[in-house]
């Protein structure tokens, strides 16, 4: 037979085993034969898997060395070992098991040796092709000097340092330091840059002093960097000669003075999703980079809180942290303020802090925005019908929502009893609650007018067992309206659901806007119905279900006046009140 086979292949290791065997039964005739073939089939496939499955997880881990071989063989004689005392009945045992087993073991080592070979040469191909890449990007990084002429005495000279980065690969963590002679002073010759981008540049800046008028070598530029976490250092760079005078930065390199004034920051507002958005954009308006800016807003928090912003920065100590700025470039943030109450006039400040090329802390203010959020004061005196109701949510300026996720032992219905007698404290007119035949989505239509300039204003409540939510919609004439009524009606109904003595319920708001228009898009029971107020399909009027609960104040459900204890009927419009 062939000897041929893979190292691995369990036939071969096998067929060794039997050999062996045989060879050293032969002196017990067939019987013994056969006795010692399947004591070496059975030793050579134990040893076969047990090297093999230690070998592999090792070199899963990576933990196998180059002594393969030793421990395979140690391994081989240990099952022999074993081998011969269970087989000690058979007088050959002991021979066939150290031959087969450490044969088996020694074989099955040299693949794997040969394996581990194959593998740090595949790892060690990989790393010099890494490196290679790495030297390759390195040398292609160019640094360039640009002084200030003539330096002056008695003023800050720029040296302007480039790092150009034609590679592919980023440069992060750049160090820049400057080595002067003692002719020249530097008080802080140590720079840095985060990252320069594949085929792009960066600059800094440092500043150095002449100490005397005459030719001045400034000294050497010093510039280490990162490659894929590997540090590399260009040879240093000589600044050069460069003649000094007497006096005051004059013409030359035009690098701007470090003031405060080199931030500024753009804002605008506008109303979004019940929040007031905050739109800011801080410039960087200097060619340098500035440092570590971060953003502290001042506002009245009973008025506002601020919901979230966009991107998600990183807040520390109260202060949203945005990062360094490079220079003539911006960064952008969206904040969202979450109006608590209603306010005539209220300012949003924010003062910026930052470290210019210096390294110096300073700071620059933004100008106030002034709020107005307005909650409507209603006094409605005639009702509309459902065509009207519908006339007016599409004429209506502005529309928007705010969503709530419910978790609440209390059915559908019983949560619109507390929302219709919760709004119904208001001189408002509820037009028409609907619902699905099922039980599990209600909704209902409010109508009201403002006292001061008669306008419109257009309430629905949605409670939806389905998606689990209660939804806020509003229509109005103005944005502050808007505003403020959906922030009124939504912090009273967070406190009705607290406050409540009919089961637990726990109400969250849902500002992801995917996750809202999916659960708003459920909500249009009202297309259901014709303008004569009929519905179709399985949309029906429920508008008797509504009764008052007995812990809140006692309302009319068709025109809100405060009823007696025990009144039967409305004495102003004589609804029944069941």
């Amino acid at each position: 037979m062939s000897f041929k086979l893979s190292y691995l292949d369990p036939r071969n290791n096998l067929r060794i085993g039997v050999y062996i065997g045989l060879l050293f039964g032969l002196s017990s005739g067939i019987t013994g034969m056969i006795q010692g073939g399947i004591i070496g089939l059975i030793l050579a496939f134990i040893t076969a898997f047990l090297v093999q499955r230690m070998m592999s997880k090792k070199i899963e881990n990576d933990v196998i060395g180059e002594d393969v071989l030793s421990n395979a063989f140690v391994l081989g004689i240990i099952i022999a070992i074993f081998g011969a005392i269970v087989f000690s009945s058979f007088k050959a045992a002991p021979a066939i098991a150290l031959f087969s087993c450490t044969i088996v073991a020694v074989r099955s080592g040299s693949k794997y040796k040969k394996l581990v070979k194959e593998k740090n040469l595949k790892i060690e191909d990989e790393k010099a092709r890494l490196m290679q890449q790495e030297k390759e990007a390195s040398d292609s990084i160019d640094v360039t000097v640009e002084v200030q002429q003539p330096l002056r005495t008695n003023a800050e000279n720029p040296v302007k340092i480039t790092i150009m980065n034609p590679s592919h690969l980023p440069i992060r963590n750049v160090s820049i330091r400057a080595e002067c002679p003692r002719l020249v002073r530097c008080d802080e010759p140590e720079v840095s840059i985060d990252i320069v981008e594949p085929d792009s540049a960066a600059y800094n800046v440092i500043f150095v002093y002449p100490r005397i008028t005459d030719m001045i070598d400034l000294g050497k530029i010093h510039v280490g960097y990162l490659l894929n976490n590997n540090y590399y250092r260009k040879i240093p760079i000589d600044i050069g000669e460069y003649g000094s005078v007497d006096g005051k930065a004059g013409s030359g390199m035009e690098v701007p003075e470090i003031e405060s004034h080199m931030l500024q920051a753009v804002r605008e507002t506008e109303f979004y999703q019940g929040f007031i958005r905050l739109k800011m954009s801080v410039n960087n308006t200097s060619p340098l980079v500035v440092n570590d800016v971060s953003l502290e807003f001042d506002f009245d928090e009973h008025l506002f809180r601020i919901d979230r912003f966009e991107p998600a920065y990183t807040v520390k100590n109260n202060k949203l942290m945005i990062g360094n700025i490079e220079g003539n470039t911006s960064r952008s943030v969206a904040i969202y303020f979450d109006p608590l109450l209603c306010s005539n006039s209220s300012d949003i400040k924010c003062r910026i802090f930052y470290k210019d090329a210096k390294g110096k802390l300073r700071t620059t203010e933004m100008k106030p925005k002034n709020i107005k959020v307005t909650c409507p004061i209603m006094r409605t005196d005639s009702d509309i019908n459902v065509g009207m109701l519908r006339e007016l949510v599409s004429a209506l300026p502005f529309s928007d929502s705010k969503v709530y996720r419910i978790k609440s032992d209390l059915d559908t219905k019983t949560l619109m009893n507390i929302c219709r007698e919760m709004v119904q404290r208001r001189d408002i007119r509820h037009i028409r609650t609907l619902r699905t035949k099922d039980g599990k989505n209600y909704e209902t239509w409010y109508h009201g007018k403002t006292k001061v300039n008669g306008h419109d204003i257009v309430l629905k409540i949605t409670i939806s067992k389905d998606t689990g939510s209660i939804e806020l919609f509003g229509a109005t004439q103005t944005a502050e309206s808007l505003v403020g009524m959906l922030a009124e009606f939504g912090r009273e109904l967070s406190k009705e659901m607290e406050e409540s003595s009919i089961g637990k319920s726990e109400l969250n708001q849902i500002v992801n806007v995917t996750i809202k228009d999916s659960i708003i898009q459920r909500s249009n029971l009202l297309n259901s119905c014709d303008i004569s107020g009929n519905c179709a399909g399985d949309v029906v009027i429920e508008d008797s279900v509504i009764q008052r609960t007995e812990f809140k104040a006692n309302f009319c459900p068709s025109c809100g006046t405060k009823l007696a204890d025990d009144a039967n009927f409305c004495s102003d419009c004589g609804t029944k009140i069941i």
